[in-house]
């Protein structure tokens, strides 16, 4: 960073310098775990440091619904990425299966030199930011093209270049098109599950829209899914049920849907109208689901659609 951008950062952190609310106080408590004392002396001394680095715009655009659903603003963001990090005692991540974005800046201007330093099979989708400075540029990866990439940084840039890279914990999504997998309650790959028909297509598609989702815990609260979603009118749900899981919770309170075959859960089914709508539910969720097939049963009908399964370890369960 140049002096003149340096002391303009200063600036803003002079200008941001004001009395702490009460409500700002208990954000950080609830995210980092403080008590009020603790959150209170943490707040006033990040306040009072005005050569703290701020995130871009454009990093804070891209990232900010993700953010704000999981309780962040933008300082207690900034916060978080600045302060030592200690594993959450809740939500013990394994870098493997998490997805990341890196801004593409610097040596890594394009898709195409991310892909080369991180050892991609293919070249990376892009995700545009737009902020006061301009529009900047993203793109996804996963956990183990990040230490890949982390260790390229290492071996070329030594001391110098450093890639900005988030985390996004966003439910995972990964529908075989030859088989029902991954399937509530059901092992599709097995070979008494396979389907007899060569022509047989799995239902939903990867990319269908719209598509059925069947919610059990937070989600089947019209408050909680127009607020992510949205949505101006009151959801519609259709009382429904699904076969094979068995719901449980994690961290004392999340709700926790597992395989469970011949059993049943009752909840909603929701008509998820397009990929942006179904991104934003699997941010709420956070990479500790995975979405999957399920047979949704409703007073009417039988429908094919989706759900969140649970994605920890039987040890992460209360």
């Amino acid at each position: 960073m140049d002096i003149i951008a340096e002391l303009e950062s200063m600036a803003v952190n002079v200008a941001a310098e004001e009395d702490i609310p009460d409500v700002d106080v208990e954000r950080w408590q609830t995210l980092f775990g403080f008590t009020f004392s603790e959150a209170f002396a943490a707040l006033e001394a990040y306040r009072n440091d005005f050569t703290r680095a701020r995130i871009s715009d454009e990093l804070w655009e891209t990232v900010k619904a993700e953010k704000l659903a999981e309780g962040y603003d933008r300082e207690a963001f900034e916060y978080y990425l600045a302060r030592p990090q200690t594993r959450d005692v809740c939500r013990q991540y394994d870098d493997d299966k998490g997805s990341y974005i890196v801004q593409l800046a610097g040596p890594l201007h394009t898709p195409e030199t991310l892909q080369e330093a991180a050892s991609l099979n293919k070249i990376p989708a892009l995700v545009s930011g737009v902020g006061e400075s301009g529009q900047a540029q993203f793109c996804e990866i996963d956990g183990a093209a990040k230490t890949r990439l982390l260790s390229w940084a290492a071996k070329h840039h030594c001391g110098g270049f450093k890639p900005t890279i988030v985390r996004l914990s966003k439910a995972k999504k990964e529908l075989c098109r030859n088989t029902q997998a991954p399937m509530l309650g059901n092992e599709p790959t097995l070979p008494q599950n396979r389907p007899d028909d060569a022509a047989f297509k799995p239902t939903p598609l990867p990319g269908q829209y719209p598509v059925w989702y069947f919610f059990y815990g937070t989600l089947a609260e019209p408050a909680v899914l127009s607020q992510h979603l949205g949505l101006q009118d009151t959801p519609t749900y259709i009382p429904a049920r699904v076969s094979g899981g068995r719901v449980r919770t994690w961290a004392g309170r999340y709700k926790a849907l597992v395989d469970a075959p011949g059993e049943i859960v009752s909840g909603s089914a929701f008509l998820v109208q397009s990929r942006p709508e179904e991104d934003a539910l699997r941010f709420y969720e956070t990479d500790k689901y995975e979405v999957v097939r399920c047979k949704i049963t409703t007073q009417s009908e039988v429908l094919d659609g989706l759900t969140f399964r649970f994605d920890g370890t039987e040890r992460d369960l209360d």
